[in-house]
């Protein structure tokens, strides 16, 4: 009868956690299908665990996201459930995406330590997108996980500035829409003329998040002349104060022509589905019909077509209508015949708003009065 091999305790213990799917790296035991470490071999059997769990022997809280965009958001509570000391380290994967408020902690048996991240604007977004190390150590133990949160888009400010220059008068009209500020105030915008120096800058205080404005106020011609050079100047508030990565500032001359700005819209405004420009003519006089369909979805308010007259801005003129999902502007009215000199080219503009009064979505052709052509978009 052969003799019987003697196991120690650790070879049993150790059999036994490989029997449930566990790899040996090292001496540290990682539990393969999960990621999350269960075991270390040290100088003596001992077992750490470690799970997404507050009541694990390293327990973690994970926040459920964190936002781009946004300084000293809760990332982790790490707590040590041992009878001992622990060292934890963290490090982000991607250094790029951000900063941790601390890196290496010490933390005392039954004490919670939170750890902190500030995320860039710029890094991506998505369910895991955020990923990140801990290492644990005690002595001769070791122990190293990676964990990953969602990351949400960040804090922002789009704004379309409209220049409504004409007959040699500075107009424009401002749209702005505030998204994922938690504790949103207000938005401040400063508007100033920099080359008339009789003209005082105006200062708009808005309680929404988005809202559309004109300048000057209630119209008129004391906002300054085409030519002139304007900044606008916009800053939001949470209620802490101001929140300084959305602060934006445009420099343009009133000319008639629109700035580059932002597309207001998101996935649930109303959208343009598409439009056509017709132009007829007679004895040099044009007209322009502009046949139009819209996704209204619940928020819709009206559709502005704009008629630009990029030779002459006598010519100019915006209709609007209320109709959905389809409708029709018409430049000039039924029955008149004013619209530009044969050979002017137009741009033609189909604006959506929703019912805050702000621009979602829009489209622009080109057409040449005289043409007797139709010109669709898109």
């Amino acid at each position: 009868m052969g003799r019987r091999r003697k196991r120690t305790r650790g070879s049993t213990t150790r059999r036994r956690l490989l029997a449930k799917g566990s790899v040996v790296s090292g001496g540290l035991l990682l539990l393969g299908e999960t990621g999350a470490f269960s075991a270390v071999d040290a100088d003596r059997p001992i077992s750490v665990a470690s799970a997404d769990d507050g009541d694990a022997l390293l327990g973690l809280e994970l926040a459920s996201s964190v936002q781009a965009g946004r300084d000293d958001q809760q990332l982790v509570d790490l707590t040590n459930n041992t009878g001992t000391p622990l060292d934890v380290s963290l490090a982000l994967q991607t250094p790029a995406q951000g900063a941790l408020s601390a890196s290496d902690l010490s933390i005392d048996s039954g004490v919670t330590r939170s750890v902190l991240v500030s995320v860039d604007s710029a890094s991506p977004t998505g369910p895991d997108a955020l990923a990140f190390d801990i290492g644990a150590s005690r002595d001769a133990m070791g122990l190293s996980l990676e964990r990953r949160v969602a990351v949400t888009a960040g804090p922002s400010l789009k704004q379309r500035i409209r220049d409504d220059t004409r007959n040699g008068n500075a107009a424009f009209t401002i749209s702005y829409r505030v998204t994922r500020v938690p504790n949103f105030d207000r938005v401040e915008l400063e508007v100033e003329n920099v080359d008339a120096g009789y003209i005082g800058q105006t200062t708009y205080v808005e309680e929404t998040t988005e809202a559309t404005i004109s300048y000057p106020s209630g119209g008129g011609s004391d906002g300054g002349a085409g030519g002139d050079t304007y900044e606008f100047r916009f800053r939001v508030y949470d209620e802490s104060g101001e929140v300084t990565d959305l602060y934006t500032e445009i420099t343009t001359t009133a000319t008639g022509s629109d700035p580059p700005g932002d597309d207001l819209g998101d996935e649930n405004d109303p959208t343009l589905v598409g439009f056509t420009v017709t132009n007829d003519e007679q004895w040099t006089n044009n007209r322009f019909t502009v046949d139009y369909e819209v996704d209204p979805r619940e928020d819709f308010e009206r559709v502005d077509v704009s008629f630009d007259n990029t030779t002459n801005d006598w010519s100019d003129a915006t209709k609007s209508n209320d109709a959905a999902p389809t409708g029709t502007a018409v430049y000039p009215a039924a029955g008149r015949r004013q619209g530009g000199v044969n050979g002017d080219t137009y741009d033609v503009t189909v604006e959506v708003y929703n019912q805050n009064g702000i621009p979602v979505d829009s489209g622009t052709v080109s057409i040449v009065a005289g043409s007797n052509e139709t010109v669709e978009w898109p």
